[in-house]
């Protein structure tokens, strides 16, 4: 059986420095967005852990599955998903990959085209949305976080955007993401570096 909001990632181990920094791009929307994401961690290379991933798939509303590199076993779990007819989305990167080696059969495909984490995270919270809906009562999945960092604005005016990221425990890069969203809430005072945000 399906569990509702339970989301598969499959990405290349390789593709940035800190894997943990991809991955949070994912798991700090997770309370916005009522959803749990899982990974697939292992690799695709005996029976077993196919099996393991099959189900993992099954268990799942849907997947994302980031070919940026073409990476072999993302692209093995793609194909999996595809042949399961279970619903799987495409991420990439075009900065990481030579766009000469998409395969004609995907090119078409809808994919969540992304060139930082921040847009990533942008475009996996509307995709997530627009799938599963939301199950709180808000429009915007990133809503209750957009709220914690005005609070957190007015709590403690003439704060930098590293110190925000700080105080909240929201990774600099969603930080970044949530301020863009908010730009009528607040004012700047300082240097490009040092910029410092106030209630507007």
């Amino acid at each position: 059986m399906t569990t509702s909001r339970r989301v598969f990632v499959a990405y290349p181990w390789n593709l940035y420095e800190e894997r943990d920094t991809y991955k949070s791009t994912f798991t700090q929307l997770e309370k916005a967005l009522d959803v749990k994401f899982v990974f697939a961690e292992e690799r695709v290379s005996t029976g077993h852990v196919l099996e393991k991933i099959i189900d993992m798939i099954n268990d799942a509303a849907f997947g994302i599955y980031d070919v940026s590199s073409w990476n072999a076993n993302v692209t093995l779990e793609y194909g999996v998903a595809r042949g399961l007819n279970a619903k799987a989305y495409i991420a990439f990167n075009p900065t990481k990959t030579d766009v000469g080696d998409v395969p004609s059969d995907v090119a078409g495909y809808d994919r969540l085209q992304y060139s930082s984490l921040a847009e990533l995270s942008t475009q996996v919270s509307d995709l997530v949305a627009q799938v599963l809906g939301t199950s709180k009562a808000q429009d915007d999945p990133l809503e209750g976080l957009g709220a914690l960092l005005m609070a957190e604005i007015k709590r403690t005016p003439g704060r930098t955007v590293s110190q925000l990221a700080a105080s909240t425990g929201l990774r600099l890069d969603l930080v970044k993401l949530l301020l863009q969203r908010t730009t009528s809430q607040w004012t700047t005072r300082g240097a490009t570096r040092g910029t410092k945000y106030y209630p507007a």
